[in-house]
């Protein structure tokens, strides 16, 4: 970012100037530039989190001050005026940025990703079923737990199972078919 092309030059017999307060008139913005525009970058920096939008946060900083230095008061000092500034357009960036952000979408659309087991009986239903599985499961040896294991998550085919466990489909098959035998027996 090449900041000092943006600054304008200001010459002390502007037009604009016989109307400026004594603290206005006494305002520097190309020294103010100078002297704090990696300050003001850091501290934007900060608060965007983005080096093109802090960039363009402190340009825009300076262009405000040398637009509003008529109304600078001189209640305070001219860097905690330019701070202020740069907050207030950083804010106004973060505000456009999470505009951005988000998509307005239909309602309709919303209803057909309607959680239907968002009901609490259902919910409780849905744990206590799982609860009951796993039980049942720590009942079964290991060699039959793990195979169920390996294809409960549907992620592998039979066949992958068999080999990944050494052990013929046939073997895979009835394993997972007397765990699905005893949770039906015990759930009814």
């Amino acid at each position: 970012m090449h900041q000092t092309s943006v600054l304008p030059e200001i010459s002390s017999g502007d037009a604009a100037g016989a109307d400026v307060p004594q603290a206005a008139a006494a305002l520097d913005i190309p020294g103010l530039f100078r002297e704090h525009q990696h300050h003001l970058l850091r501290f934007v920096r900060r608060y965007l989190k983005n080096n093109a939008d802090a960039e363009d946060v402190v340009q825009n900083t300076f262009v405000e001050a040398m637009r509003c230095a008529s109304r600078f008061s001189g209640m305070s000092k001219p860097s905690t005026w330019l701070f202020g500034i740069a907050l207030n357009l950083a804010r106004n960036q973060v505000r456009r940025n999470c505009g951005d952000l988000f998509d307005l979408v239909d309602e309709s659309f919303l209803e057909q990703i309607a959680d239907d087991h968002a009901d609490p009986a259902k919910v409780v239903e849905l744990r206590q079923i799982a609860s009951t599985v796993d039980a049942l499961l720590d009942e079964f040896s290991p060699k039959i737990r793990l195979t169920f294991d390996a294809v409960l998550d549907g992620e592998i085919t039979y066949k992958q199972a068999a080999e990944q466990l050494h052990i013929p489909i046939g073997t895979v098959r009835s394993r997972v078919s007397r765990v699905r035998a005893e949770v039906r027996l015990q759930l009814g």
